[in-house]
């Protein structure tokens, strides 16, 4: 009796996530990657570097306030005043960098696309104390690759995954899309189905950096162009 063929995805290989600073485990010549770090990181270190100022500023009040009543050279209006300005930094300062700290490593850390001979890694590195999340989805999985917009006046772009094999929620990133929560249409011959948010000016090349790389390039689908206003 003939053994029975191998599946094409092992169980091991889903939802496994890849470290993109580290050499991939296989041998690939087609190995691309597309950043999906936008403008937000940058925004975040701002709010860390004016969160961090002002908590030094909060260090300062509180001393120089401790300083003159140690010396009783203030009366309780000033000490009304400078407890008031050290309660409001506080709140703006060292209370905002409980917030900052625990979420800024998943902002910064190095995230996009990236794919090779084996398959697509959708990826947030892993960064000082964030763990890092995403999933490797091997060739045959992928059913569908498509780019996806939504809105009205203000578009948002997505790259959709349509696979043919069952992925649940904990095996994909948090940041990952549903149908149902972008109200799109649900594609009922895919058994798994999520979407990525994506610059507009990135979509095209995680679009063709897929033909490029997967071993059958029709898998990637185009949406129908957007009207301009003045056509």
């Amino acid at each position: 009796m003939a053994s029975p063929e191998p599946p094409d995805v092992t169980p091991a290989a889903r939802g496994v996530p890849s470290d993109l600073t580290q050499p991939p485990a296989s041998v690939s010549h087609l190995r691309r990657y597309v950043s999906l770090r936008g403008p937000n990181a940058r925004m975040w270190m701002t709010a860390a570097y004016f969160s961090a100022g002002l908590t030094l500023g909060f260090l300062v009040v509180v001393g120089s306030m401790f300083w003159h009543v140690l010396r009783e050279e203030t009366t309780v209006g000033s000490v009304t005043l400078w407890a008031f300005a050290a309660l409001v930094m506080f709140f703006i300062g060292p209370g905002s960098n409980v917030f900052l700290v625990r979420g800024l490593p998943q902002r910064i850390t190095r995230q996009g696309i990236s794919a090779d001979s084996d398959g697509v890694t959708v990826l947030q590195e892993r960064k000082w104390w964030f763990p890092g999340e995403g999933t490797f989805i091997a060739w045959p999985e992928i059913r569908r690759v498509r780019e996806v917009h939504t809105g009205g006046r203000r578009v948002t772009y997505f790259i959709e995954f349509a696979l043919d094999t069952i992925r649940t929620d904990p095996e994909l990133p948090s940041w990952a899309e549903t149908p149902e929560s972008l109200d799109l249409e649900v594609d009922p011959e895919a058994a798994t189905q999520f979407f990525v948010q994506v610059p507009r000016d990135r979509k095209e090349h995680i679009l063709k950096m897929v033909e490029r790389t997967a071993p059958l390039p029709a898998i990637v689908e185009r949406s129908r162009p957007l009207r301009s206003r003045h056509a």
